[in-house]
């Protein structure tokens, strides 16, 4: 299991494995999916967008979803992994007919009220491109590259209450259960991630 702690590095070994999975024929029908994890404040965005970048100067196609868009609200976690798990399907490209485009449901944060529907636009990403998934719960769905970032708790903490301020703060405990708890339901596909990526502390 490779460690990285360059987005460099991960970005030029993702271009290495499409570039594999291409001239296996293993995407002739659909995109590259990868999918990037890890809790709270790891850096999960911050990642996705590097490496969405390099793959772009790379001259591939990419495409960026996250997760955190599914999340209905603070308890919503178990249920945005489900609506993942069924997403992440639909880029499997196993040549039979895909039926409409899949859609999802987003969340206002403001008023508390689901939005959408909205249309899963990666599924109608054109075979051999890479999309990129984050958020906490990536891993659970179908993958080709699985990558979970590890940071530790305090450091995590800081990070994510720099970003959202006093917004976050009250709900971070909340939040951190719901992690904990996906991580042990699955702590099967956690245990056997292909890539691990660990971020400065900065």
């Amino acid at each position: 299991m490779p460690t990285f702690t360059s987005a460099d590095d991960l970005g030029s070994f993702m271009l290495e494995a499409h570039a594999q999975a291409t001239q296996l024929g293993k995407l002739a029908q659909g995109p590259y999916l990868v999918a990037i994890d890890g809790r709270s404040g790891s850096g999960k965005t911050t990642l996705a967008r590097q490496i969405q970048d390099i793959l772009a100067t790379a001259g591939t196609t990419v495409e960026l979803f996250h997760l955190e868009d599914l999340y209905q609200g603070w308890d919503g976690l178990a249920q945005a992994v489900q609506t993942w798990q069924e997403l992440a399907l639909s880029l499997t490209g196993d040549g039979t007919d895909p039926g409409p485009t899949p859609l999802w449901y987003g969340w206002d944060w403001q008023s508390g009220q689901a939005t959408g529907p909205h249309i899963f636009t990666p599924a109608q990403a054109p075979a051999g491109s890479i999309v990129l998934a984050e958020g906490v719960g990536a891993l659970c769905g179908t993958h080709d590259l699985g990558v979970l970032i590890e940071l530790d708790t305090l450091t995590r903490k800081d990070r994510a209450l720099i970003r959202d301020g006093d917004t976050y703060r009250p709900y971070w405990d909340r939040w951190a259960l719901q992690e904990e708890a996906l991580y042990s339901h699955y702590r099967h596909i956690y245990h056997a991630v292909q890539v691990t990526y660990r971020p400065t502390s900065s």
